[in-house]
């Protein structure tokens, strides 16, 4: 009865990592199969999601200031990207769905600058 449970326990935990690797393999392919373009959007967008979440009014002046720099430069058009990439990729349907998922950064980044503003009216 033991030696039939450890089996059926290797079983799962192999099976379990084979699923693993599958879909870690799949997922790199997807990314590096994609155009350039997107690619760049993708890695933009998940700077500004990075920068804005290291953002903290309470960095010491010159890491706040380089945090709100790279927030500018990620962020400050990242809306006007993502609807272009949206419009140009709109008839495939697995770079549409992986688009979709940045519509959040527009929100984090319409909440940050309603935050700065706000902080800034109360400086």
């Amino acid at each position: 009865m033991r030696k039939r449970f450890l089996i059926i326990i290797n079983f799962i935990m192999i099976f379990s990592h084979c699923n693993y690797l599958s879909a870690e393999n799949v997922n790199h392919i997807v990314i590096y199969d994609m155009p350039q373009d997107l690619r760049d959007f993708f890695e933009t967008a998940d700077s500004c999601e990075g920068w804005i979440r290291d953002f903290d009014v309470r960095q010491e002046k010159l890491t706040y200031q380089f945090v709100e720099d790279s927030i500018k430069r990620d962020c400050s058009n990242i809306e006007n990207k993502l609807l272009s990439m949206k419009i140009k990729y709109k008839n495939n349907k697995d770079y549409s769905a992986r688009l979709t998922v940045y519509d959040d950064t527009i929100i984090i980044y319409d909440e940050y600058k309603k935050s700065r503003i706000k902080n800034k009216s109360n400086e």
